[in-house]
């Protein structure tokens, strides 16, 4: 299996390595292909063989002259939240990493089997277009750990290829690899999608599917539309009927995923997701930011109000008043 990874070679870039199928396959590609990256590892300590796949991966990493970096969570998995939580500590994890080493690229090991238990999962909550088509090879998102902000790339290099064609060249390799069997515990809606339709399907029809999102993510791209304006912190979207598809993308620029009841919300009244970004909106446009808890002057809170800027919006601008001007013909 060879993959095309040239556009890799001139960035910094950072593995989410768990020494599973994926990301072991994903390792040695990138090793093959000439690729310069070092990993991160969340160990979650939630079965009998974490040790072990810490201790492997550390070892294979020491084989190559890569860094790796681990973080040592403890989680219970009879959390029936077990799957979020451990998202957020792993992507917390990794910005903490790319801020303080100065990484510019995050490379994750999402395959084509992953992006139809997406699209499964977004069918059953109620999803439109953009919603299905799901994560993309290449994004950008800007992070921040305590004083440091930056903005990075996100790729995604196994979304066109199927599980088991990634079985397969690690068995032609000889590779050693971990299976997680938390992940066959079909209590996890995930799990139970993928073993009772994706990866059946996928078996039969991996080609199909593939050119299917391919089509499909380059219809979400024409359907998502364009910012009015954005410069990696401050997102503004015209009021549209598919406002929530740019409000959506611009909350997991600044790394939030809304849920299903924030989507309906967020467009009636404003808001403060996940403590972490405030959506408000005038008359024509939304205003997606970071959310900032600050005094005011009282000046500047007169200012703000004559000038008609949402209340959520300013505390924020209060410490970014240099993009006020940019904003001129958007407030009424």
């Amino acid at each position: 299996m060879q993959l095309k990874l040239d556009y890799l070679k001139n960035k910094k870039s950072l593995l989410a390595f768990s020494h599973g199928v994926d990301s072991t396959a994903l390792f040695y590609l990138l090793n093959s292909a000439g690729v310069s990256f070092d990993c991160a590892m969340v160990n979650y300590q939630t079965r009998p063989s974490s040790l072990a796949e810490e201790i492997s991966a550390r070892e294979l990493c020491k084989k190559f002259n890569k860094k790796i970096f681990i973080h040592k969570a403890n989680l219970n998995l009879s959390n029936s939240n077990f799957e979020k939580i451990a998202r957020d500590i792993r992507y917390e994890f990794f910005d903490k990493i790319m801020c303080e080493y100065d990484y510019d690229a995050l490379i994750l090991a999402h395959q084509l089997n992953d992006a139809l238990e997406w699209l499964l999962m977004q069918l059953s909550k109620g999803s439109g277009a953009v919603g299905l088509a799901g994560m993309m090879p290449r994004s950008k998102k800007r992070i921040k750990f305590q004083n440091i902000t930056k903005n990075i790339e996100i790729f995604r290099p196994l979304l066109g290829v199927s599980k088991d064609e990634i079985l397969k060249y690690l068995q032609s390799q000889n590779i050693e690899y971990f299976v997680d069997l938390s992940n066959q515990d079909i209590k996890f809606k995930r799990n139970r999608i993928r073993a009772e339709f994706s990866d059946k399907f996928i078996s039969q029809f991996a080609s199909g599917v593939k050119r299917s999102f391919e089509l499909l993510r380059g219809d979400a791209i024409i359907l998502l539309g364009e910012f009015e304006y954005e410069d990696g912190e401050l997102f503004i979207v015209k009021k549209l009927p598919n406002s929530i598809n740019l409000i959506d993308q611009a909350c997991k620029k600044l790394g939030v995923l809304m849920s299903q009841k924030t989507r309906e919300l967020c467009t009636q009244n404003d808001c403060v997701v996940s403590h972490k970004v405030t959506i408000t909106s005038n008359q024509s446009y939304y205003f997606i930011a970071p959310y900032i808890k600050t005094k005011m002057d009282k000046n500047i809170k007169d200012k703000f109000r004559i000038l008609k800027i949402p209340a959520l919006l300013r505390p924020y601008l209060s410490l970014n008043s240099h993009k006020l001007n940019a904003l001129d013909k958007f407030l009424s």
